[in-house]
């Protein structure tokens, strides 16, 4: 069986494992959506707050509702971790980390290399690498996909990448993470 085949067969069985790195209002609402629908979800932080927060069941994000969130820890369908070995046991990964805007106005994607190069020391074959961070035109091809290949591995034919820019709204009552439209694109 090809890798694809093999991700995509553990992603319709609800057997793929799912990481998310960066756990803010992006990331943490995408990995209870992934929890709730099935998967075992890993999130990955450096702030060692949230990953405590998430592993003892409380939620800091509002547009999460407490009593399934507590709900999907407590199954454990939903960890978090800051140990970043722990990649090596995901199937896909989404990185959700800020890009804010630096003093010329343009974002700075320094979270998204480093989470990167964190992702490429555990890269295997068959892995699905999803940037969601906002960020310009041309980031996965020319920044991501670059580091990821360091491995020695090859895009489309070891391990996969996508951009699918984050949709959420913090704070709308009526577009949440589930049923706001998404746009995939792969490389």
């Amino acid at each position: 069986m090809s890798y694809k085949q093999d991700l995509l067969e553990k992603i319709e069985n609800k057997k793929a494992v799912v990481g998310v790195v960066g756990l803010g209002y992006v990331g943490l609402p995408l990995a209870v959506e992934k929890a709730k629908a099935g998967y075992k979800v890993i999130g990955f932080d450096v702030q060692e707050k949230k990953v405590q927060s998430v592993n003892e069941g409380h939620n800091y994000i509002g547009d999460i509702v407490d009593a399934e969130f507590s709900k999907l820890v407590k199954e454990k369908r939903l960890q978090a971790t800051s140990d970043f070995s722990f990649i090596k046991n995901v199937d896909t990964v989404a990185i959700c980390v800020p890009t804010p805007l630096d003093k010329y106005k343009q974002p700075d994607i320094s979270y998204v290399v480093n989470s990167t190069k964190s992702i490429a020391e555990y890269l295997h074959k068959g892995m699905l690498v999803v940037l969601e961070s906002t960020s310009y035109p041309g980031t996965t091809e020319e920044v991501v996909k670059p580091i990821l290949e360091k491995t020695g591995l090859k895009c489309g034919d070891d391990f996969y990448l996508a951009f699918s820019p984050e949709r959420v709204d913090p704070g709308n009552k009526y577009y949440k993470t589930k049923n706001t439209p998404k746009v995939v694109g792969g490389v």
